[in-house]
């Protein structure tokens, strides 16, 4: 009588297979994180940017009006009210002699950027942007 030799046929991961699949997770994660986070904050940063245009408008206006960018402050002269908190990101918005500030809140904590008019009713307004330390996360050409 023959014996029937039978081998058995190991199936699934080693903990070395599983130990390798993991730490490379584990690097692709730290590369994605920061750059997802990132990527949030500049598409957070168009609430920003949109939030001053009908202001830029406003005070436009105003100096075409009142022929300087002195008087152009918020509440007066059609530039409406100072905005405080009234969107996801945007922590307020002030104008004062033409000079329009935007400030951040939430995941823009310490963002804003300030847009000052220039120029008068004959030679037409010139805007100067200053975006700050984190010029970044605006978009390509904005502040330049």
């Amino acid at each position: 009588m023959k014996k029937a030799i039978f081998f058995s046929i190991k199936k699934g991961f080693t903990l070395i297979e599983l130990m390798i699949v993991i730490a490379i997770i584990a690097i692709l994660a730290t590369i994605a994180v920061p750059s997802y986070q990132n990527y949030t904050k500049k598409a957070a940063i168009s609430e920003l940017l949109q939030a001053a245009a009908p202001y830029r408008a406003e005070v436009e206006l105003c100096i075409y009006n009142t022929n300087s960018t002195t008087n152009c402050n918020a509440g007066s002269h059609g530039i409406r009210a100072d905005a405080a908190a009234s969107k996801k990101y945007l922590k307020a918005i002030t104008v004062k002699a033409g000079v329009i500030t935007v400030t951040g809140q939430g995941s823009l904590e310490g963002i804003s950027y300030t847009l000052t008019a220039s120029g008068n009713a004959a030679q037409g307004v010139s805007w100067t942007v200053n975006c700050g330390a984190q010029s970044d996360i605006f978009p390509a050409g904005f502040g330049a």
